[in-house]
Order: C-alpha cells, then sequence, then structure tokens
C-alpha cells in the first residue's frame, strides 16, 4: 500500500474505460486516497495531473506497436494532446516471441527517451504498475512532499569554503581556487561587486556577471 493513513493524500486519477480490462484502474481504486475517473480518452490510457498524459504498453503491445509503426504515431498525437507525455512499459520487451531486433527495440527505446517529447518509465509488471502510477500521480498534484538535496557529501575544513564557491555557476575547481586566493574568504567573495570580482585572474565578465545574478 501507499503508507500509513497520515501519508495518505488525495488524488484523481482519470482512466480511459477501454484499459478496463488491464484492471489496473479497479487495483487503483483499491489504493486509500485514490479516486478514479472512467472517460474515453482520445489519446494516453491515464491521466494522472499537471496535464501529463501516460500510455501503458504491455510489452508484446510495445513490440506490436512498434512492428506496425503506430507508437510513434500515438506518441505524437498525445504530445499535441497534454503537456506532458509519458510511455509506460510494462514487463521484459526484449523477451517477447517476435520477430523484431534487439537492436530495434534499443532504437526505439533511445529515441523515446533523447529525441521524442516523451518521457520512458518502466514498470516490472501489470501487479506494480498501478502503485507507481499512484505515486507519479501524487508527486504531481501534491509535489514530492521534501526538497532534494542538490549535493551531498559536504566537506568540512578548509574545503569548505571552495565548495561553497563551486556552487556558483561558471566556478569550477580553478576559478573557486582563484576566488579564494584573491578575497580570502567565500564571505568575501559573496561581498564582491563586479570589479572587484573582474580583478579575480581568469574570471571574465559572463562569469562575473553569473555570480552576481545567483547571489543577488
Amino acid at each position: 500500500m501507499s503508507g500509513s493513513t497520515n501519508d495518505i493524500k488525495p488524488v484523481t486519477i482519470v482512466a480511459d474505460s477501454r484499459e478496463s480490462r488491464a484492471g489496473i484502474a479497479k487495483a487503483l481504486a483499491t489504493i486509500p486516497g485514490v479516486t478514479v475517473e472512467q472517460a474515453e480518452l482520445s489519446s494516453g490510457d491515464y491521466l494522472i495531473g499537471g496535464g501529463c498524459a501516460v500510455e501503458r504498453k504491455a510489452a508484446v503491445d510495445f513490440v506490436t506497436s512498434l512492428m506496425e509503426n503506430r507508437l510513434f504515431e500515438q506518441i505524437a498525437k498525445m504530445s499535441v494532446e497534454h503537456e506532458r507525455t509519458v510511455i509506460l512499459v510494462e514487463g521484459d520487451i526484449y523477451g517477447t516471441r517476435s520477430a523484431i531486433a534487439p537492436a530495434a527495440l534499443d532504437g526505439a527505446l533511445s529515441y523515446i527517451s533523447l529525441l521524442s517529447s516523451a518521457s520512458l518509465i518502466f514498470s516490472p509488471s501489470i501487479e506494480r504498475t498501478p502503485h507507481l502510477l499512484y505515486r507519479m500521480a501524487t508527486h504531481l498534484q501534491h509535489g514530492l512532499g521534501y526538497i532534494v538535496g542538490l549535493r551531498s557529501n559536504k566537506p568540512k575544513g578548509p574545503l569548505a569554503a571552495r565548495y561553497i564557491l563551486e556552487g556558483l555557476p561558471t566556478v569550477g575547481p580553478k576559478a573557486a581556487q582563484s576566488l579564494l586566493d584573491h578575497f580570502g574568504s567565500a564571505r568575501r567573495v559573496f561581498a564582491a561587486s563586479r570589479e572587484e570580482l573582474l580583478q579575480v585572474r581568469g574570471l571574465g565578465p559572463k562569469s562575473a556577471d553569473a555570480i552576481l545574478a545567483a547571489i543577488a
């Protein structure tokens, strides 16, 4: 299940009525806090909030739609009708019995991930899919619930100042050390004017402007 009673957040998921045979909408409805609405969608199988549509492709269906040239047409139509498009691939597409070569499957996954307007996500089984859809809907409708740390393994001691400065745009290890050598501390770097930043060896106008914009 999704968690304790205190963790339950209400979400609404619209399921395409033609997906009812898969049983996923029924399974979604058993998850506490989930309201499932049925509708005949023109594209996509599930609307999970935030203008996002999910097209579920069981492994066999993924391979078949690729062989019949339906997959990319579906992605194109979804991209026009929805703000965000997700292709959820369910199961092992490489384990299906088909004439399509593994390299072609590689190419399809690569295209969806890198060159199409859709995102790609995998579910190991039809049993896991409802919980994955629920989690995605929760994030879209309520947010993550916590702030993700962008930097981990923070150093202590003398390296801490350089670590702080490396977090500034355009500032790498060499530039951070140059800033420290010139100003003597991270505090003085943050208090520096544009003219003072430009006095640092190797620091150009674009970098100075980026630093000032970040700490403004």
